[in-house]
């Protein structure tokens, strides 16, 4: 039944989501410390022309990095430890596990999210509709969907020695935020680079991003491509996501 499992769900997810509001100061940097930092000395430097852009990519750094280093994390560690096979003998099915790891790390990347757009609209004057600033915190969750499912894959079919596999995800994180054109305008590109970005799902949700902070019509093509993205990712989960593999 769906009843049970969603209660299956949020038992896992409130596994993983209680593992860290245990540790507050572990809580304070991950959630809240860690977006900001990013976000205080790029504003300082860039233009301010530039700081829609800046806003935007503090935003996808704080759910893509939740998405892709914690999932990956989580996961190898659960394989590590063989507490995957251990949740295989519990009355869960995969695709349980799946949705509960995802969303009990949703449940504090999103605070990060939310505190990147705060310290934009009180701050930065960032001005932001209440349609706008919801379309942006949507958008953040789509992005950390996406960037979870490709946590998992890393995981799954990674490495097995988590530590790896966690400084694989480091490098993915900061590749797909930082040479990505997430923080800055995709025009300063030389066309070959340009080219090239727009094969990483991260350009096209901040394309996304940046037209919805600045009233802009949103970009089909690049709406199409990331659930491509995504419908792929998860195929790719499913198959590799099963108790007998474990």
């Amino acid at each position: 039944m769906l009843s049970e499992r969603l209660l299956r769900v949020y038992v896992v997810a409130e596994m993983y989501r209680k593992w860290l509001t245990r540790r507050p100061l572990t809580y304070f940097f991950v959630a809240m410390y860690m977006p900001v930092s990013i976000l205080v000395p790029l504003v300082i430097l860039a233009p301010e022309a530039y700081h829609v852009d800046v806003v935007v990519g503090a935003l996808l750094f704080s759910v893509v990095g939740g998405g892709i280093a914690d999932v990956a994390l989580n996961v190898s560690y659960d394989r590590a430890t063989r507490r995957i096979a251990f949740l295989a003998t519990r009355p869960l099915e995969p695709l349980d596990y799946m949705l509960g790891v995802m969303l009990g790390g949703a449940s504090y990347t999103m605070v990060g999210a939310l505190v990147v757009l705060l310290v934009g609209q009180l701050v930065l004057e960032f001005k932001l509709s209440i349609a706008q600033a919801l379309g942006l915190l949507a958008l953040a969750f789509y992005a950390y969907t996406i960037s979870a499912c490709l946590g998992f894959t890393l995981a799954l079919y990674g490495p097995k020695d988590f530590r790896l596999a966690g400084s694989l995800a480091d490098i993915l994180l900061f590749t797909l935020t930082f040479i990505a054109p997430v923080y800055y305008p995709i025009d300063l590109l030389p066309d070959p680079l340009r080219a090239l970005s727009y094969t990483l799902y991260t350009t096209h949700i901040a394309l996304i991003g940046k037209a919805l902070a600045r009233g802009e019509a949103i970009p089909i093509d690049s709406l199409a491509i990331t659930t491509l993205f995504l419908i792929a990712l998860l195929l790719i989960v499913k198959r590799g996501l099963k108790w007998v593999e474990s």
